[in-house]
């Protein structure tokens, strides 16, 4: 008896150290690494707020913006991150804590799904390359959409492995569906690849499947509604948002420099397109391998978010989030597609290495800034600052400031007259002539001198304008 105890802990011991792994990644440096940006700040802006008790909304010149649609992220983001805020008070490392738990989630699903699609070596080896890969835990620990909506839609994906085609197996792969879109606007990319699916049961005349996928589109609509609803999705302004995001591109970057990556095939050669394209190659070996084991509809539902969020990425300026969604999904089928094309030892090697460089990457601070320039800039405002009147463009250093009258926050998006609720023009005309306070580039500061009042590092005050009474 003790012997099969003995044997059954040891072959747990491999997980046991890859959540060693994932909690020594995900837990160093929590607050720090990566440093809080503009993002991830403006989303805990809100959750802020809503931990305060001051609602659901987006502080902006002293008007608190309920539900507002500049975010493209959703209640299961911001409400997690809310609730540890009131649980430990704010800090970035307290509104980061539930992302670590998303994280961890991610990683089980991701390991749940190869175990029952292949076997628990490749299991292993797919945990591992999630572990190790910087982008997935850089992007995981802020508070940022991606992994949360990706774990949803892992739960989606883990739903619909098996035979099972039954009316509540269609409704929580559904609901999994929605809740992904609910968290990040472009996980929406779900609900065209499920419409895929569709179309192609329909073309092979499988109505059971073509009842389960439709089951499952409706529940992921509606859920999807309810997300909306939180995104401010029925406020005029929000399809002026999508008008700007998906055709002027101006809630990217300015228009006049925006320049898709597509556009800009050198920029393509970095190594880090050169792991994606091997992970294509891998992961498309693997699916053959394993293609009969799946279900038709998973396999097209798969492919084609991996598709969409590749074409999402090259459509855009060039932000790698935009493309990790594709990249995780292919990580699925990298080990059984490595086991197919290069042996068992030849797979192990190729595997080994990929993830020695991809955990050496990570373990040396790469792929994400660890600068303190906004928490001592936010410092120096609430030692020499505190009874000066100040609007802050700068989201990651009013998110640390107390509260205090005269300070006011001003998202940069909307200084852009195309995308200010009516509410605020108002404001805006009142706070035109008080002392600005942003973060500047190296070059600006230079060709700006004179003109503004240093602060700490890159984030400058600018005096009111010569023109103000």
């Amino acid at each position: 008896m003790r012997t099969t105890f003995f044997r059954r802990l040891a072959h747990w011991v491999p997980e046991c150290l890859l959540l060693a792994l994932f909690l020594s990644f995900a837990l160093r440096q929590l607050g720090t690494f990566p440093a809080a940006w503009a993002d991830d700040s403006l989303f805990m802006l809100v959750a802020k707020s809503v931990a305060q008790g001051h609602g659901y909304a987006l502080p902006i010149l002293g008007w608190s913006w309920p539900r507002p649609y500049i975010l493209a992220v959703g209640p299961t983001l911001i409400l997690p991150a809310a609730l540890s805020i009131k649980l430990f008070g704010f800090s970035v490392a307290a509104a980061r804590i539930p992302m670590v738990l998303f994280l961890l989630g991610t990683t089980v699903a991701a390991y749940l799904f190869v175990l029952h699609a292949y076997n628990r070596t490749s299991a292993r080896w797919t945990a591992l390359f999630c572990i190790s890969f910087s982008a997935f835990i850089n992007t995981g620990k802020p508070v940022l959409g991606e992994i949360p909506g990706f774990f949803f839609l892992m739960l989606g994906l883990l739903a619909m492995q098996g035979n099972s085609r039954t009316a509540l197996s269609a409704i929580t792969a559904g609901v999994a569906f929605g809740l992904a879109v609910m968290t990040k606007l472009p996980f929406g990319l779900i609900l065209p690849a499920l419409g895929i699916a569709w179309i192609l049961a329909a073309v092979r005349r499988d109505r059971k499947e073509i009842l389960f996928l439709t089951i499952a589109a409706i529940s992921a609509v509606l859920v999807s509604l309810i997300g909306a609803y939180w995104m401010g999705a029925f406020e005029k302004g929000f399809v002026d948002e999508l008008r700007i995001f998906l055709f002027e591109k101006k809630s990217v970057v300015p228009l006049d420099q925006f320049v898709p990556i597509a556009a800009r095939p050198l920029d393509l050669m970095r190594m880090a397109y050169g792991h994606y394209v091997l992970t294509i190659v891998l992961a498309l070996a693997g699916w053959w391998a394993i293609r009969r084991k799946m279900r038709g509809s998973l396999s097209v539902i798969i492919l084609s978010i991996a598709t969409l969020f590749a074409l999402y990425f090259l459509n855009g300026p060039g932000w790698y989030r935009a493309l990790l969604p594709s990249t995780l999904l292919l990580f699925l089928f990298v080990p059984s597609g490595a086991r197919l094309l290069l042996g068992k030892y030849g797979s192990v090697a190729l595997l080994g290495i990929v993830v020695c460089v991809q955990g050496y990457w990570q373990l040396t601070f790469r792929g994400a800034s660890n600068s303190p320039e906004a928490k001592t800039a936010a410092q120096a405002l609430m030692e020499r600052w505190q009874d000066r009147d100040l609007v802050i463009l700068s989201p990651e250093v009013f998110v640390r400031l107390p509260q205090n009258p005269r300070w006011r926050f001003l998202s940069e998006e909307l200084r852009d007259a195309d995308r200010q609720p009516p509410e605020l023009q108002q404001r805006l005309d009142q706070a035109k002539c008080l002392p600005l306070f942003r973060k500047e580039s190296h070059e600006n500061l230079e060709s700006k001198k004179g003109t503004y009042i240093p602060v700490s590092g890159r984030y400058v005050v600018f005096s009111t304008p010569p023109d103000c009474k």
